[in-house]
C-alpha cells in the first residue's frame, strides 16, 4: 500500500507538497521490503487518523520546529513514525488543511537545518504565493 497524494477526513483535509511522495519512497529504502510494506500502512492509518481529526500524541505527533517568522509564533509538526518522520503544518490560508512538507529517515535526533529550511521553503510557495501543493 502506497500513501495518497491527499487525504480526505472527518475534520481535516491532508495533502502531501510537491515533491513529499517521493521522499517518502527514498526514506524507505532504508527499511527491509517486508518492513517497508507494512510501514507504509501505519503511516497511512495515521495520516487518515489526522485527517479524521482523533486526538494525536505528542509522542506520534509532536511539534518540530518554528514556521518562519512571517507565520506568527505557529509551529510545525512532525508525524513520527520510528525511523521515519513527515513535517507537517496546519494551513492558514487554505481552511481545514494539513500539508506534508516531506519525509526522512531520521537515525538522529536533532532536527536538521536543512529539514527546518524545506518546510519553510514549502509554506512560503504555498501559504504565501499561493503556489497549490
Amino acid at each position: 500500500m502506497d500513501l495518497d497524494n491527499e487525504y480526505k477526513g472527518k475534520r481535516f483535509r491532508v495533502v502531501h507538497c510537491n515533491g513529499a511522495m517521493e521522499s517518502f519512497e527514498k526514506a524507505k529504502k532504508h527499511l527491509s521490503r517486508q518492513k517497508a510494506k507494512s510501514f507504509s500502512r501505519g503511516m497511512a492509518h495515521q495520516i487518515q487518523r489526522l485527517a479524521d481529526g482523533h486526538k494525536m500524541t505528542k509522542e506520534n505527533f509532536p511539534p518540530e520546529g518554528d514556521l518562519p517568522p512571517q507565520a506568527g509564533k505557529k509551529r510545525f509538526y512532525a508525524l513520527k513514525r520510528k525511523p521515519i518522520r513527515g513535517y507537517c503544518w496546519l494551513s492558514s490560508k487554505y481552511p481545514n488543511t494539513y500539508f506534508i512538507s516531506h519525509y526522512v529517515y531520521k537515525d538522529y535526533q536533532k532536527l536538521a537545518d536543512k529539514d527546518i529550511n524545506k518546510v519553510c521553503e514549502n509554506w512560503v510557495r504555498i501559504e504565501e504565493n499561493g503556489n497549490g501543493r
